[in-house]
């Protein structure tokens, strides 16, 4: 234990502006912080999107002409004369 305090006496210690002289550069050290998140953000995000499209196919909607025909289709059955509005 001696030893480590005849050490200590005889060499000081640095302050910290001793050992960094420099001023560091936040600004851009945040920066580069950010951009490292975005980028890891886009990446995960990327990626969920992908696995959700794998498991989830798009819907197959049907085309405007076809959705028509249907409500014609409905319309008719429901205004016919007998048809279900007419038994209320």
């Amino acid at each position: 234990m001696a030893t480590v305090q005849d050490y200590r006496a005889q060499t000081p210690i640095p302050s910290c502006y001793q050992q960094y002289p420099q001023r560091p550069d936040l600004a851009g050290h945040f920066q580069r912080q950010t951009t490292r998140l975005l980028e890891h953000q886009n990446h995960v995000q990327d990626v969920w999107d992908q696995d959700y499209a794998a498991y989830h196919p798009p819907q197959q909607f049907a085309s405007d002409d076809e959705m028509d025909r249907q409500i014609d289709e409905a319309f008719d059955y429901y205004t016919a004369p007998g048809g279900p509005s007419s038994q209320g």
